[in-house]
């Protein structure tokens, strides 16, 4: 549910919602930054340069810890686990070979039960709430308590932001999935400026080749140092400013970018239009996993972050260079670690080593699965993503958007009882708060199908990709 705050910002001033960015940007900083960040920081940075066989017994003894927690102390585990037979013997001995022997958890289990995934000593701290985007169509909750969070970025400031020459500490800029500009129809500016973090946060729902001066304006005003969020919103934006001629008047340092796959064309018109490089970042919510791009250009996987396997249908591994599903074992996350979780990703493990010499983090070859049909609206404006379509309707069980035409929509649910006129409207409204004025058939069905690869598309274009500048 959304906060009275969250209620009142889109009615507010500009320079009311810019102080309310910096209020919530220093609490968010304080959050997570402060108490042990350094610390994790380091001992990160200090792994990079261990043998695998040193990062094997580490792995080895972190994951004992964390089996041991989940049946000791999460419900679901406790109960699942029990019930076929493993008890805390059987844990004691546990190594990263048997991992293949504990079952799957589905990713619809955690977005039917995810406080049966909270552990019990941490339900007396103050845990935060993330929702994911769903890109796979199936929102999820992750939750995790502070200390946890500055895991999970002390993680990103060593591997993403440290090999691309940068820190999260620096000057940046973002464009995600935030309401920052709340209306569809509003004029600029299109970005709010986060006083706290030197943050300056753009809107992902009105780049148009209208409105792409105003976001080169504002990036040379405010100089992030930077460059973070949505791969293929850079890579609209950029697209825009060599075909009308628009540069920067400084040079950032680097881009840390996620959510949809870096292809070497989007990177190269990237590097055209902004004069950085583009480096690649692929997680989750859930904070179960991280791949960060190296210096040669190969997304390594943190295993000290979250385990990663790649696995047949079967649940079984398969070898380097055969496609499987991704299954992701969190490591950090102790107020809801997950086990074997079932990302909905496909992925495949590279062949040959890396030139960089850290083979003690495996190589992702390719992920399949997260680049998405753009979106054009009548106006022009175009995006990837629609951060916030199902969220907080539990209603929805899965939801797809096909863009029928310019200003024609259909939206596919999968519902559970209790969905009605209301998660409709809210449904409508999010579009136009998003594209304007468009038109959105929702339609109701028992199954979203699949791709002959298995995968889920979230948004679908038939007008194509021809529309693009």
């Amino acid at each position: 549910m959304a906060s009275p705050l969250e209620h009142l910002y889109p009615l507010a001033p500009v320079w009311a919602q810019n102080f309310g960015v910096s209020v919530y940007g220093f609490a968010r900083r304080r959050w997570q930054l402060g108490g042990q960040f350094s610390e994790y920081v380091r001992a990160f940075r200090e792994r990079d340069a261990w043998s695998a066989q040193r990062m094997n017994e580490y792995l080895d003894r972190r994951l004992g810890q964390i089996l041991a927690l989940a049946l000791a102390e999460v419900p679901y585990y406790a109960e699942r686990w029990r019930a076929i037979g493993i008890l805390r013997d059987h844990l004691d001995h546990f190594r990263l070979s048997d991992l293949s022997g504990l079952p799957t958890t589905p990713k619809q289990d955690l977005r039917a039960k995810s406080e049966q995934f909270v552990s019990t000593s941490a339900r007396s701290q103050r845990l935060t709430r993330l929702h994911s985007s769903g890109t796979t169509g199936t929102p999820v909750t992750a939750i995790c308590s502070a200390d946890d969070r500055r895991r999970f970025m002390a993680a990103r400031e060593a591997r993403s932001f440290g090999w691309a020459g940068t820190s999260m500490r620096k000057p940046r800029s973002m464009i995600g999935g935030r309401m920052v500009v709340p209306k569809g129809n509003s004029g600029p500016p299109f970005h709010r400026y986060n006083w706290a973090e030197k943050q300056v946060y753009f809107s992902a729902y009105h780049i148009s080749p209208a409105n792409a001066p105003h976001y080169v304006a504002a990036l040379n005003h405010y100089q992030p140092r930077v460059f973070t969020g949505y791969a293929y919103s850079h890579y609209l934006l950029a697209r825009m400013m060599l075909n009308d001629g628009l540069a920067l008047k400084y040079q950032p340092e680097a881009l840390v970018l996620g959510s949809e796959k870096l292809t070497s064309e989007m990177k190269s018109t990237i590097r055209q239009a902004f004069g950085a490089r583009a480096y690649e970042e692929y997680g989750a919510v859930e904070n179960c996993m991280l791949a960060t791009e190296c210096e040669h250009g190969r997304l390594h996987v943190s295993p000290d972050f979250g385990i990663v396997e790649i696995v047949d249908d079967q649940g079984r591994p398969v070898p380097p260079g055969i496609e499987g599903r991704i299954l992701c074992t969190s490591l950090l996350n102790e107020a809801q670690p997950l086990v074997r979780y079932e990302i909905g990703d496909l992925g495949t493990w590279s062949t040959q080593p890396c030139p960089c010499g850290r083979n003690h983090l495996p190589v992702l070859q390719e992920v399949v699965g997260r680049l998405e049909d753009v979106v054009t609206g009548p106006d022009g404006r175009q995006m990837v993503r629609f951060h916030g379509i199902f969220i907080d309707l539990p209603g929805v069980l899965a939801g797809q958007v096909i863009q029928e035409a310019v200003d024609q929509f259909t939206v596919r649910i999968v519902t559970l009882e209790g969905f009605g006129e209301s998660e409709r409207q809210a449904i409508r409204d999010r579009f136009a708060s998003r594209l304007g004025k468009v038109k959105v058939r929702i339609q109701t069905i028992p199954e979203i199908p699949r791709t002959e690869r298995g995968k889920f598309r979230a948004v679908i274009s038939k007008i194509g990709r021809s529309n693009l500048p």
